[in-house]
């Protein structure tokens, strides 16, 4: 309209004024019968959007969540799987290339003051006395279990509990809990034992090839520091182990003899105690030390060829023993197949639960009896 404006006004002033008025007249009716189209855009979304319906609104929504979906599961595999990995196996790499050290005392006394702050452990501590505490810390070393004791008697303490509450709702019987907690607190103790057990006869197995090497080192002409350090990088563990962790001892300040004799504390090894005694009396007596080295790796050797002959010879005991230990066991679960009524007399009479505690007690003393007439033929 503001367009056609200028024109009317110059048809007013012309001489054909009134065909130029008629043309302007219908133009302005054929603009004015034509709607202004503002909202062209929202038009052309309505219409669009109008197409659609509900389900594909839904599966278009699925499909953002999807994609969402694995977009965070591939992030959270990276941050939480294979960055960690990643980190691990720098620090792995860094730690391979460095020298390395053992710093667990520094890790026990540290833990040992945090324990203190912790009244449960330190009443276990104060409760079992320091003679036990001591005996109970020596044994967690020489089964390379870093822990306090106060960290191990709660451990205990807590699964003993655990099988008492158990055992009582299973049969409504303290005596049932009571039982079955002893139970787990031996196996508790067994555990501990195995893994002494374990790295003493790892220890003692590499004993006469590092008596061996030491031997070959002094005779080269190193001193038993340094010799020991050799043995500490050539060995495997936990042999190198312990010696790096006495050569260390060594150089910030601590006697030999005094570090070999915190050794026999961490090994639970006779052959390592007639290593660190000859080493002992050679420092105060003098002698050739190569020489002793050498016949105590023969002797080492002599000795475990004869352990090992010995459990051949008792293996036919060991046997009689595991046999005699899983007999009863088998021979209930078939007594429950054959005749389940009888059977299951054992289990729901109080007689029953009586003959089976008193079963369980004398089956565990006959273990115990066996297993000390097999240790004493083989030592």
């Amino acid at each position: 309209c503001h367009a056609v404006r200028p024109i009317k006004e110059l048809g007013q002033k012309s001489a054909v004024a009134p065909i130029i008025r008629e043309n302007i007249n219908r133009l302005e009716a054929q603009i004015a019968s034509q709607p202004a189209d503002t909202t062209g855009q929202t038009s052309l979304l309505k219409s669009i959007l109008a197409k659609f319906t509900v389900r594909d609104l839904a599966y278009i929504l699925g499909l953002s969540g999807i994609f969402v979906g694995i977009i965070m599961f591939g992030a959270a595999v990276y941050y939480l799987i294979v960055d960690p990995v990643r980190l691990r196996r720098q620090v792995v790499q860094r730690l391979q290339a460095s020298q390395k050290t053992y710093e667990y005392q520094a890790k026990l006394f540290r833990e040992e003051q945090q324990a203190k702050e912790t009244p449960i452990m330190s009443f276990l501590e104060k409760a079992v006395g320091k003679v036990m505490r001591a005996n109970i810390q020596r044994y967690l070393l020489q089964a390379d279990i870093f822990w306090t004791p106060g960290k191990f008697l709660t451990l205990a303490a807590f699964l003993g509990t655990i099988g008492f509450i158990l055992g009582f709702i299973w049969n409504q019987n303290w005596l049932w809990g009571l039982g079955l907690a002893l139970i787990i607190e031996l196996g508790v103790f067994l555990y501990l034992r195995q893994q002494r057990n374990r790295k003493s006869t790892m220890f003692e197995a590499q004993m006469p090839d590092a008596m061996q090497l030491l031997a070959r080192s002094l005779r080269a002409g190193h001193t038993l520091p340094s010799a020991i350090e050799l043995l500490s990088q050539e060995g495997s563990p936990p042999l190198a182990n312990e010696m790096r962790i006495a050569f260390d001892q060594q150089r910030f300040g601590l006697s030999m003899a005094e570090a070999l004799i915190q050794m026999t504390d961490r090994v639970n090894s006779r052959d390592l105690q007639y290593f660190v005694t000859a080493v002992l009396i050679q420092a105060e007596t003098g002698g050739n030390l190569t020489e002793v080295m050498e016949k105590i790796g023969q002797l080492i050797r002599d000795r475990l060829n004869f352990k090992a002959k010995v459990k051949g010879l008792t293996a036919e005991g060991r046997f009689s023993a595991l046999i005699l230990v899983i007999l009863p066991i088998v021979m209930f679960f078939v007594i429950l197949l054959i005749n389940p009524d009888y059977g299951m007399a054992l289990v729901q009479e109080e007689l029953g639960h009586k003959l089976l505690l008193a079963g369980c007690i004398s089956m565990l003393l006959g273990c115990f009896a066996m297993y000390k007439l097999i240790k004493s033929v083989e030592t």
